[in-house]
C-alpha cells in the first residue's frame, strides 16, 4: 500500500511540474491564457467577447482566429493566494487586494505599459489608484468596481405606506424612519419577521461602520498607514449605535434572527432572498446585485440611499482587479487582455450586464440612459452609483503593512462586543492592538518592509506635529486616500498649484 501511495504521489508531482513548466496551447496551436476569477456566469460571456474583440482589433493568428485563447479557472480568494505563492496562478488572477498580493512579489509592474496602452491610473476612477498599486507602481487594472450603499426595495416601503428614504441621511434620521418601518411592517405579527435593513455582523456592516466613522474624520489607520488608530471614542460610539439598532430598536436582525429565516441559496445568498421577499426593506450592496435580481420573474423597483453618516460624505469603493501574474508563460500577451478591460466594448458589456461599475467610466457615459429605458424599474441607480464612484467613493484599504489574508479584526471585534464577550471599550482596544500586531509581524518578516515603514513613520511624526500646530499638511506626505480627501475638504492641505 505504501508503494502505491508513493507511486501516486510521484505521478501527481510529475503532472504538477508539467503543468507549471509547460506552455499550454489549444488544438490550433495558439497560446492559452488562464484567467483565475470567480464563477460568475457572466465570465463565460466576457471570455467569448474577448475573443471577438481580438478579431475585431486585428489581433489574429495565421489561421485567421484570435491570437490567443482565454480560459477561466474558477478560484476563491484563498485558493488564489495559495496558487500565487506556489507558482500556479495562471496568467492573471482577480483580487481585491493588489497591494497585499504584491507584498508577496507575485505581480508584474505594468506602470509605463499601462499608461501608454490606455489602462493606466488615468483610465479609471480617481480614488481607485491605491487599490491597484503599491509604492506608486501599478500592478493591475479593474475588471469592475463597486460603490457600496443602501439598495432600497421601494415596493416594500410602499406596501407599508412609506416613501423612499432620502438620498443622504444622518444616523438619527435612519433610526427614526427605521423604527416607523419596523412598527408598520410587523403590526399584528406574533413576533418580528421584517427588518429595516439586513444585519451588521458581516463585511457590509464593517463597510457601513467605516463610512460612519469616516464621516466624523476617523479612519482605521493613520495618514501613512503606519499605525492603527481604532481605539477612539468615535468608533466606540458607532459600535454602541449599531448594537442599539440591532438589539434594542430591532432595526436589523441579530445573527440568530438571520439563522432562523428560511432563505434560498444561490448567487448573493440569503440577504437577496429576504430583500426580494420583503423581510428587509434595504440591503447594503453594489450594482452587481442586479445580476441576481434580474433573474426573478417579478421586478423590484429600486432606490439608492447613502449609508447613514454625518458631515463628511463618503462611501466605500472596492475593485475586482485583474493582476498579471509574474509566473505567466505569455507575458507578451497579457497587455491585450488589459487593453480589453479598458475598452468601450468591455465596459459596455459590464454596464449592460450589471456586473458592477464599468472600470473605465469615460467609455460609457453617453450610454447610461439606454439602461434606464431597458430596465425602468431600476430607476436612476446606474447614474447614481457612477456619480458617487467619481466623487465621494474612497477605497477601503488597511495599507501596505497588513498582509493579504489577514483576519478582519474590525468585524471580529464587533462580533465579540455583540455577543457579550467584550465590552465595547475592550473591543476597540483589541481591534487596534490586533492590527498593530499585524504591522509588527510584517516589519519583522521583511527588512525592506521595515525600512519602508520607518521612512513612513518619520513622515507621520511630521504630520502629527503639523496638526498640533494647526499648519497645513503637504498633500504628498499623506498616503491614506481618505485623509487626503478629508483634509482637502477641511482646507487642511498644502497642495502644489
Amino acid at each position: 500500500m505504501k508503494k502505491l501511495f508513493l507511486l501516486l504521489f510521484l505521478i501527481l508531482t510529475a503532472a504538477a511540474l508539467y503543468t507549471i513548466y509547460s506552455s499550454p496551447e489549444d488544438e490550433a496551436g495558439r497560446p492559452v491564457l488562464s484567467w483565475r476569477s470567480d464563477p460568475n456566469p457572466q465570465r463565460y460571456d466576457q471570455i467569448d467577447h474577448f475573443h471577438n474583440w481580438l478579431l475585431e482589433n486585428g489581433h489574429t493568428a495565421p489561421d485567421g482566429g484570435p491570437v490567443a485563447k482565454l480560459v477561466l479557472d474558477s478560484a476563491s480568494n484563498q485558493s488564489t493566494l495559495i496558487q500565487a505563492v506556489s507558482g500556479m496562478a495562471g496568467d492573471f488572477f482577480d483580487t481585491d487586494d493588489v497591494p497585499g498580493y504584491q507584498q508577496l512579489g507575485v505581480g508584474i509592474d505594468i506602470t509605463e505599459q499601462a499608461a501608454a496602452e490606455g489602462y493606466g491610473f488615468q483610465n479609471t476612477y480617481a480614488n481607485v489608484g491605491e487599490l491597484i498599486s503599491m509604492d506608486g507602481r501599478q500592478y493591475a487594472y479593474p475588471c469592475n468596481a463597486a460603490v457600496y450603499c443602501m439598495w432600497v426595495n421601494l415596493d416594500t416601503m410602499h406596501r407599508y405606506g412609506m416613501e423612499a428614504p432620502p438620498l443622504e441621511w444622518t444616523p438619527e434620521e435612519f433610526e427614526r424612519i427605521g423604527k416607523e418601518f419596523v412598527r408598520r411592517a410587523n403590526e399584528g405579527e406574533p413576533r418580528q419577521i421584517r427588518f429595516f435593513c439586513s444585519g451588521f455582523e458581516n463585511i457590509f456592516g464593517v463597510q457601513m461602520l467605516t463610512s460612519l466613522i469616516r464621516s466624523q474624520g476617523l479612519d482605521m489607520f493613520n495618514e501613512t498607514y503606519t499605525r492603527c488608530v481604532a481605539n477612539d471614542p468615535r468608533l466606540v460610539n458607532a459600535l454602541r449605535l449599531f448594537y442599539k439598532w440591532t438589539y434594542e430598536d430591532r432595526l436589523v436582525p441579530t445573527a440568530a434572527d438571520v439563522a432562523s429565516m428560511n432563505t434560498s441559496s444561490g448567487y448573493g445568498g440569503g440577504d437577496y432572498s429576504n430583500f426580494m421577499d420583503g423581510k428587509y426593506a434595504m440591503i447594503p450592496m453594489g450594482r452587481y446585485c442586479l445580476i441576481r435580481f434580474r433573474e426573478f420573474s417579478r421586478p423590484i423597483n429600486f432606490h439608492l440611499s447613502m449609508y447613514p453618516m454625518y458631515e463628511f460624505k463618503n462611501l466605500p469603493m472596492t475593485v475586482r482587479a485583474a493582476m498579471p501574474y509574474a509566473g505567466s508563460k505569455h507575458p507578451e500577451l497579457i497587455g491585450l487582455f488589459m487593453q480589453y478591460l479598458a475598452s468601450k466594448e468591455y465596459n459596455m458589456l459590464i454596464l449592460e450586464g450589471a456586473d458592477g461599475l464599468p472600470p473605465n467610466p469615460d467609455t460609457i457615459r453617453e450610454e447610461l440612459t439606454q439602461i434606464k429605458y431597458k430596465y425602468p424599474n431600476e430607476g436612476t441607480v446606474h447614474e447614481q452609483e457612477l456619480a458617487w464612484g467619481e466623487s465621494i467613493a474612497i477605497g477601503q484599504w488597511l495599507g501596505p503593512y497588513v498582509k493579504a489574508g489577514a483576519s478582519d479584526w474590525l468585524r471580529n471585534g464587533m462580533s465579540r462586543y455583540f455577543n457579550g464577550l467584550m465590552t465595547v471599550e475592550e473591543a476597540v482596544a483589541d481591534i487596534e492592538q490586533r492590527y498593530n500586531m499585524e504591522v509588527e509581524t510584517s516589519k519583522e518578516a521583511n527588512p525592506a518592509v521595515r525600512a519602508q515603514w520607518e521612512e513612513a513613520w518619520a513622515i507621520q511624526q511630521k504630520i502629527d506635529e503639523y496638526k498640533k500646530e494647526g499648519r497645513k499638511i503637504p498633500a504628498e506626505w499623506i498616503s491614506n486616500t481618505f485623509y487626503r480627501e478629508y483634509y482637502r475638504s477641511k482646507g487642511m492641505l498644502e497642495e502644489e498649484e
